[in-house]
């Protein structure tokens, strides 16, 4: 079989796969001996996306799906993963970059994805989706009890997407998301929708990461960003501006904050924690705040 194939791992890119070479795939899923299916850019025929998806959604393995750049081709083929995704209860990460769907194609999608347990992960970048799709989308941010709610969520390259939607995202990222990382880089946002998420960024206690290159910013757009910054404590990390209409003064500025904040955060993670009384006589123990991830990873 063509490509790279660890254990646990089947990572093939741009090749026309056989019949027998997505039986094997099929089988390996099927004995849950995949973590990590990635066939970016490769063509399937159509009678064996089929079976390729009913194997996807039996598996009990694989965590992470990488099917970009056009694997996903046609709402028929929307409508099988769909169907895959709902009888499949391991996944965590899903890569759809480059892929035709549009609006109807992820109405076809969001059933299955907004009742999946485990997913944390989205790649929606350059799938053609409009307004209609952010209505969507953001039914998927908020964790439930049912499920973990969107960490990471790539929407790059949508131009399609108005202020409107941009508007609805940024209501619901400020509503009760968990998000983590966001990429928003190559799409219509301008001043008008940066000010929106620099609101998003202010209340947000989990974002990281905020992708806006190329998005129509000018040097306005940029000083709202930096006032943020310099005067309110953020979670952010890291927030990328360039391709944008704003200097490289004030970028140069905002990642001089941001790189402050982290590693008066790094300081503070790594400062032994003030031991409280114990009236049992017994000692107090530090909780492992990795435990949880660890085993989610496991």
């Amino acid at each position: 079989m063509p490509g790279n194939m660890l254990l646990g791992s089947i990572q093939i890119s741009g090749e026309h796969l056989s019949t027998v070479e997505v039986r094997d795939i099929c089988d390996s899923l099927k004995n849950n001996s995949t973590r990590l299916l990635s066939l970016r850019g490769c063509k399937i025929d159509d009678e064996d996306f089929g079976p390729l998806a009913t194997a996807i959604g039996e598996s009990k393995s694989i965590v992470q799906l990488n099917l970009n750049l056009g694997v996903v081709s046609d709402i028929s083929r929307a409508r099988l993963l769909g169907e895959a995704l709902t009888r499949n209860r391991s996944l965590n990460s899903l890569f759809l970059h480059g892929s035709p769907l549009g609006d109807d194609g992820l109405t076809v999608l969001i059933p299955s994805l907004s009742t999946h347990p485990f997913l944390t992960s989205l790649d929606l970048g350059d799938c053609r989706l409009g307004d209609g799709s952010i209505k969507l989308i953001s039914t998927l941010l908020p964790p439930d009890g049912a499920r973990q709610g969107i960490h990471d969520l790539t929407l790059s390259a949508n131009p399609a997407i108005t202020a409107r939607g941009w508007a609805q995202l940024s209501v619901a990222l400020s509503s009760s998301s968990t998000i983590r990382t966001l990429c928003l880089d190559y799409n219509s946002i301008g001043d008008y929708g940066a000010g929106m998420l620099a609101v998003v960024v202010a209340g947000s206690r989990t974002l990281e990461v905020l992708d806006l290159e190329g998005t129509g910013m000018t040097e306005f757009g940029g000083q709202v960003f930096l006032d943020l910054v310099q005067n309110y404590p953020v979670t952010l990390k890291q927030l990328v501006l360039c391709e944008n209409g704003v200097s490289e003064e004030t970028q140069q500025q905002v990642n001089s904050c941001l790189s402050v904040n982290t590693e008066d955060t790094a300081q503070e993670e790594a400062a032994p924690a003030e031991p409280g009384p114990s009236t049992s006589g017994i000692p107090r123990r530090s909780h492992d705040r990795d435990t949880a991830a660890a085993a989610v990873e496991a």
